[in-house]
């Protein structure tokens, strides 16, 4: 750093993982009827035209126009038309990797909003902005642009969301969850370390010993908390970050696989292709080639 400079401000390193999944708008007919179900993720329903019932673990909610349905995991649900009409509606799925938001959520029953409540109020331009994005383009492949334009919308919305749910009292993270945060951005730390230095060896790997021991604690103890907070192993959060680092450099550099590879802090390229394999049961360079292939042209 030049001695001379003054640092005005500054953000913490942001990593977030989400998983977004059956984003779709569908208009259905009087008669449509959809059985019971369930699934891992949350879900929010969100209804653009004409009226729709939900059962929710036996709790009936009559939803109208502008009307908005937060699910929880794991909660059993199923709809139908509720009027003579058909009606529009706006779904979709996701899971959020971070124990703040995650906790937040779930202290949060199945209720729906009304459209003329702050949330949804709040919420709405995001909704649309991604509703349109969906109806613009109905392929499975979305080209790069598009895909930021989701991505900025998802962050929003969820981000909008988080706080607009927050508002009735702070969301206040136990030991537990502020421990394994320390464990997670230690994690993330080594691998941003690797990336813009590379000086991760691969003996590094056996990093669960060396928390332990920076936060005075047994290796037994860091896995058990990791898992009960993040749902994984520590070794396995390690492993999607260098994944999730390794298919953005492949798909958004030129960089040669033997370049990846020291960049991640594999010894060798063919130990970083053995373990790519494992993850996705494709080589590198096969991944780079399948997804350049799948590129959809502007429209």
């Amino acid at each position: 750093m030049i001695a001379d400079s003054v640092e005005l401000g500054r953000l913490p390193d942001v990593r977030m993982s989400f998983h977004l999944m059956g984003l779709h708008v569908r208009e259905v007919g009087s008669r449509w009827t959809y059985p019971s179900h369930e699934h891992p993720m949350y879900e929010l329903h969100w209804m653009i035209e004409g009226d729709m019932q939900m059962v929710v673990e036996g709790q009936i909610y009559d939803q109208k126009k502008g009307d908005l349905l937060l699910i929880r995991p794991g909660i059993i649900h199923s709809c139908k038309s509720a009027a003579s009409h058909g009606f529009t509606y706006f779904c979709v799925h996701f899971s959020v990797a971070d124990p703040a938001f995650s906790k937040e959520l779930e202290r949060h029953q199945a209720a729906c909003y009304e459209a003329a409540s702050p949330l949804v109020k709040e919420l709405a331009p995001f909704l649309t902005d991604l509703c349109n994005l969906a109806t613009e383009n109905r392929s499975r492949s979305l080209s790069a642009a598009k895909s930021m334009k989701v991505y900025a919308a998802v962050f929003e919305l969820l981000g909008t969301l988080v706080e607009q749910l927050s508002q009735t009292d702070n969301v206040v993270l136990t030991k537990k969850e502020l421990l394994a945060g320390r464990i997670a951005e230690y994690i993330e730390n080594s691998i941003r370390s690797s990336l813009l230095h590379r000086q991760m060896e691969d003996s590094e790997r056996t990093f669960v010993q060396d928390i332990a021991e920076s936060l005075k604690l047994s290796p037994s103890h860091v896995n058990r908390i990791f898992q009960q907070v993040y749902g994984k192993a520590p070794r396995k959060y390690m492993s999607e970050i260098l994944l999730s680092e390794a298919q953005r450099l492949l798909l958004q550099t030129d960089l040669s696989i033997d370049h990846i590879a020291m960049m991640l802090g594999y010894k060798t390229s063919a130990h970083f292709c053995r373990q790519f394999k494992r993850w996705t049961a494709m080589t590198p360079s096969g991944y780079r080639s399948c997804a350049e292939r799948e590129i959809p042209k502007e429209r």
